[in-house]
């Protein structure tokens, strides 16, 4: 007697497989990321962090182990970082997970590395109340330390890491100079977001024209709405500190707006016969854009005066972008305060590359002459966009002061506006700091953590359809999936019952 033995060998075939797939997963490591910025995944700029790590890097997570539904997933989040981290770092990456809980030794050890207990709201026996958890990392290297005090925006969770693994491995930060003695802003009173966020990665410097020579020299010059006229002593100083390779980020404004007195000049301070001969020319007009953020204005109505926002398109807000250069292919929008448009036919240097970065709507126009500021005049026809709001210019830079020399090959962006960083004038937010965190990242050619902050988190949401259409997208997920597992049955039971005919 003949015995069947297929179904045991199956058996024991795929217990073979997953012994092999178990052996082979503890030796090779992938992951299959569908997510757009590969969120799940570590940027090639964190691999190579740790992958040339010298000597180990100790990571402590202080993190309360029974914590609600949604910060519990922020601890889930950190050790599959982690292990990434560590599948990548080998025996240099190590980390450990501790909860403090009650225990006073480990609560003053992590207060000691600077990660503070914080309130959470807790539901208990049906009432909410308040619990006090850990939620915090440090990382340490030889004997310098690094702390996140807390997990809380998990689209940052990797730029935060590998940017602290970075500052503790890297012997010195690069600098980040603003320029100032013209009218400037000052950035620590008018640009404090940025100039914090900026310290984290960077030695942030005020510097003048007489820091711009020698070794000691920033990696990168901000130069921010110069209101005065700049001698010319210090353009010869600025034209020296390129022409050795210094990197520069203008952000200028081109006409002096003043809206409470409805007044509009042309402004020139000096610099503009510098910049053309580098093939940059701000145009001094004014652009207006149907997209556009709001103003107050007062209307008269009977015995009254009513407070009322309207749209203000001399306040334009910027949505289209780069979508190749890594400086803005993220950003959401940019707010304007008065801005002016780069112009695209000025001939530029031999070697030299101008690449758009940011456009302003196809609705929108411009004023050039002669301004209206008052916002009930701004009557302009809006459809001659879009224009180009601020563009990179890469190449060797020709020398206004010295004949014949010419720049290694460098960098410089400008941008029509240079209120929109100040945030005594535009409040930081429509992506004006995380512009100039790129903006210096891109300068100084340190696009593996641009590459990084770029990442972010956002859950996909359905297309808008018709609504003829959502009650048969409604009906189909309802009855869709019992349809299908109905139809499998017809075919097995169709198949089965065609095999015992041919056995009869």
């Amino acid at each position: 007697m003949k015995r069947d033995f297929s179904a045991q060998t199956t058996l024991l075939l795929a217990a073979a497989i997953l012994v092999v797939v178990n052996l082979i997963g503890l030796n090779i490591f992938g992951r299959l990321d569908l997510t757009d910025d590969r969120v799940y995944s570590l940027s090639r700029a964190s691999k190579d962090i740790v992958q040339t790590l010298e000597d180990p890097v100790t990571i402590t997570a202080f993190f309360t182990a029974d914590l609600p539904a949604q910060f519990a997933s922020n601890r889930r989040f950190l050790r599959d970082k982690l292990d990434d981290y560590r599948a990548y770092g080998g025996q240099n990456i190590e980390y450990q997970f501790i909860d403090p809980g009650e225990d006073e030794d480990l609560r003053g050890e992590a207060g000691r590395l600077g990660i503070p207990p914080v309130q959470i709201q807790v539901i208990e026996s049906d009432n909410v109340q308040l619990k006090n958890a850990y939620m915090g990392v440090a990382i340490e290297y030889e004997n310098n330390r690094e702390t996140i005090p807390v997990i809380q925006d998990l689209s940052r969770l990797e730029y935060d890491l590998t940017s602290a693994i970075r500052r503790l491995t890297r012997e010195e930060k690069p600098v980040a100079g603003f320029w100032t003695g013209h009218g400037e802003p000052d950035p620590m009173q008018n640009m404090q977001t940025l100039q914090q966020s900026l310290s984290t990665n960077y030695e942030v410097r005020i510097v003048t024209a007489a820091d711009l020579e020698g070794p000691d020299s920033p990696d990168a010059l901000l130069v921010i709405a110069p209101t005065d006229t700049i001698p010319e002593p210090d353009l010869q100083a600025l034209d020296a500190y390129i022409m050795d390779g210094g990197r520069v980020g203008f952000l200028l404004n081109r006409v002096a707006a003043n809206l409470q007195a409805g007044q509009a000049v042309e402004l020139n301070i000096g610099i503009e016969p510098l910049l053309a001969n580098y093939g940059i020319i701000l145009t001094p007009n004014l652009i207006m854009d149907e997209q556009s953020s709001v103003v107050t204005v007062q209307r008269r109505q009977g015995f009254f005066n009513i407070a009322q926002q309207i749209q203000y398109p001399l306040f334009p807000v910027a949505s289209r972008f780069n979508s190749e250069n890594q400086m803005v292919n993220r950003l959401q929008e940019l707010m304007f305060y008065f801005v002016s448009s780069v112009d695209t036919s000025a001939a530029l240097p031999p070697g030299v590359t101008r690449e758009p970065l940011i456009y302003s709507s196809p609705q929108s126009g411009l004023q050039q002459g002669f301004f209206m500021l008052q916002p009930t005049e701004t009557s302009a026809t809006l459809s001659g966009g879009p224009y180009l709001l601020g563009a990179a210019f890469v190449g060797p830079f020709p020398s206004v002061y010295t004949p014949g020399r010419t720049s290694p090959s460098t960098r410089l962006v400008v941008v029509g506006d240079g209120d929109f960083v100040n945030e005594s004038i535009v409040p930081p937010n429509g992506g004006s700091t995380q512009f100039g965190l790129n903006l210096v990242d891109w300068l100084v050619q340190d696009e593996a953590l641009l590459s990084i902050r770029s990442k972010s988190i956002e859950p996909r949401t359905l297309r808008d359809v018709s609504e003829g259409m959502r009650p048969i997208i409604k009906y189909a997920n309802m009855l869709g999936p019992l349809l299908i597992v109905v139809l499998l049955g017809l075919v097995r039971w169709r198949r089965r019952r065609a095999r015992q005919i041919v056995v009869l």
